[in-house]
């Protein structure tokens, strides 16, 4: 009451200095002076946090004399006669006072030259999800306070309803027959940096999703009217809970909307590493999966580097070992000078086929095997999103061990660890669900090499 009786006083004193100048000269708030009473304004009727100065009080005219309606206009506000020295101030100027969601005017509200009739006027506060109205108020020749700082002297009306966060349970009967005709495509809703679950179930712990997301939802699968969303998954990526048999990720978008999901499929084969090592007119790979179910077989794809298309240059049998399982392939087919890249793809039981999505390239020569020191060498390309690849010579058969680290020092995958046989290996490295900084990459080759090098993801 202290604060508020001294503001009083030196608000009294801005409007003496501004009385002579106007035809009215007039101060109103939602706190009354004199009994301390004040009526913060909320983000929702009947309750919330209050309002804060990132939100306007305006002043309207009553120039029909009906009260508050859409034909009445903001005070126009100019030098000229009839016009106001302002008609908009921040609600919260003075929360200060500990009295956040209310407002005192910094200087009085005037009118030059004669009062217009009616003197009429209301406050309205447009902010977030309300819209706070209140009572008219009738200002006089000369100097005027008004209060308006009972629950009585507002209405308040909800403009749009709040955005209320959703998490997406999909159920996913059959496992990877759940997208025997295609792709699965939903609309999801975000409400601004809050997480957004998606859970995919019934699957198995080999049996991982691969989706995207699209802002907005119209076209790409969807068919919803609605403003887009940017929502960006969390760098864990999609985790796997065994007791409820589901795969789930959580998104986050900056601004309220949506985005359609897309399963695009589920993997039969979770992969693990690709590598290549480069021979005399040959290119040596090598691959291993995490867990396999259902497949058939692996096909190894060869394009020249730079051309558009693969061609299918081998197959390997897979094994379907639920803990993965280590392959080998030869393409005798390459040769010498010419940059060749790999990949993969595995065809299932029911013929579906899916891409790893992994690339390796390879150079073989005839001094390709004449490997003279352990060398580990910059990745390329560096920087890079979301894949590079790296590369390391091996002099002898040995055991190696390649693995990434973040800035902290934190192992974020381990690329290589095991036995592998002299030459210039080249490794995939697959960074999707990694965030955007700086890592590294060290590679352990037996008891005689160790080296460590940088690279950076942008996204």
């Amino acid at each position: 009451m202290k604060n508020l009786k001294m503001l009083f006083v030196a608000m009294a004193l801005l409007m003496v200095v501004g009385l002579s100048h106007a035809q009215f000269n007039s101060s109103i708030s939602n706190i009354d002076f004199n009994s301390g009473d004040a009526f913060p304004l909320t983000d929702a009727c009947g309750g919330g946090a209050p309002l804060t100065n990132a939100c306007n009080v305006q002043i309207y005219w009553d120039a029909n004399n009906n009260g508050a309606d859409e034909l009445d206009a903001l005070v126009p506000v100019g030098p000229a006669f009839n016009e106001a020295n302002f008609n908009t101030f921040p609600l919260d100027e003075y929360g200060f006072f500990g009295l956040p969601g209310c407002f005192v005017m910094l200087e009085n509200f005037t009118i030059a030259g004669s009062t217009p009739q009616p003197s009429k006027y209301y406050l309205v506060v447009d902010c977030g999800n309300v819209k706070w109205t209140s009572r008219v108020v009738t200002i006089a020749d000369g100097y005027s306070e008004h209060y308006l700082s009972l629950a009585s002297d507002w209405s308040c009306q909800v403009t749009q309803e709040p955005c209320v966060p959703q998490n997406y349970p999909i159920e996913t009967v059959g496992g990877r027959n759940f997208l025997a005709n295609g792709p699965y495509y939903q609309c999801l809703e975000f409400c601004a940096n809050i997480p957004v679950t998606v859970c995919l179930g019934p699957l198995a712990a080999d049996e991982r999703p691969h989706a995207q997301l699209f802002p907005g939802c119209i076209g790409n699968g969807c068919d919803v009217q609605c403003a887009p969303a940017a929502p960006v998954m969390d760098p864990a990526g999609w985790t796997y809970d065994a007791l409820s048999g589901t795969w789930c990720a959580v998104f986050v978008s900056d601004v309220e909307g949506c985005a359609c999901f897309c399963l695009d499929f589920i993997e039969s084969a979770e992969a693990g590493t690709f590598a290549a090592v480069a021979r005399d007119n040959s290119v040596e790979l090598n691959w291993t999966t995490n867990s396999e179910s259902n497949v058939d077989r692996f096909e190894v794809l060869r394009k020249v580097a730079g051309h558009d298309a693969y061609a299918t240059v081998g197959a390997v049998a897979a094994t379907n070992t639920a803990t993965g399982s280590t392959y080998n392939f030869v393409d005798n087919g390459a040769v010498n000078g010419t940059s060749y890249e790999y990949s993969l793809q595995t065809v299932n039981m029911d013929g579906s086929i899916e891409s790893w999505g992994l690339v390796v390239t390879a150079t073989p020569s005839s001094d390709a095997a004449l490997i003279t020191e352990y060398a580990l060498h910059q990745n390329y390309p560096n920087p890079f999103n979301p894949s590079t690849n790296l590369v390391y010579d091996v002099v002898s058969d040995n055991n190696v061990n390649l693995t990434v680290y973040n800035a902290m020092g934190q192992e974020v995958a381990t690329l290589v660890n095991g036995l592998q046989a002299a030459g210039r290996h080249t490794v995939s490295f697959d960074a999707s669900n990694l965030t955007s900084g700086l890592y590294f990459y060290t590679v352990k080759i037996g008891n005689e090499f160790t080296a460590t090098k940088k690279m950076l993801l942008v996204k």
